[in-house]
């Protein structure tokens, strides 16, 4: 297994699909990106494109959100762990295939690309505090 991070862009549209029933159901979203690798050959105003494809699998909440936020064309950040897969060829014992895939841990939109962006609305502050939210000291003294 081997970390991964960088940009990717959507290759079709992402497919949410149900794992498991009842209590235990979760959801998994699929995707096939291209992660992006480009840099200007060399005394040349062209560029050279080393990316490569890979399957990316979302998992959960994250999950819900991919495959009704994103679409084919998107760019997006990612962050997982890359595996290959490999497995025999059916009519050819000698010949084998392979395949790369992200499990990924976090997805967020390129945010070049952003033009608008809303956030769910926050819990009320008689409910559980914010562990991230500075303490009425700092907050005043930020401001």
């Amino acid at each position: 297994m081997t970390d991964i991070s960088g940009p990717a862009r959507l290759g079709v549209n992402p497919e949410l699909k149900p794992i498991g029933q009842g209590d235990d159901r979760q959801f998994v979203c699929e995707m096939r990106v291209r992660f992006l690798n480009g840099r200007p050959k060399k005394d040349s105003d062209e560029w050279e494109d080393n990316g490569f494809w890979a399957n990316v699998n979302v998992w959960g909440k994250a999950a819900e959100s991919a495959a009704r936020l994103f679409e084919k064309g998107d760019r997006v950040h990612i962050i997982g762990n890359m595996i290959e897969r490999r497995w025999p060829d059916k009519e050819d014992p000698e010949a084998e295939h392979s395949l790369m895939q992200v499990n990924a841990n976090f997805i967020a939109p390129y945010l070049p690309d952003v033009e608008s962006l809303k956030y769910k609305p926050r819990q009320s502050r008689s409910s559980t505090p914010d562990p991230d939210a500075p303490s009425g000291d700092q907050a005043h003294a930020a401001g």
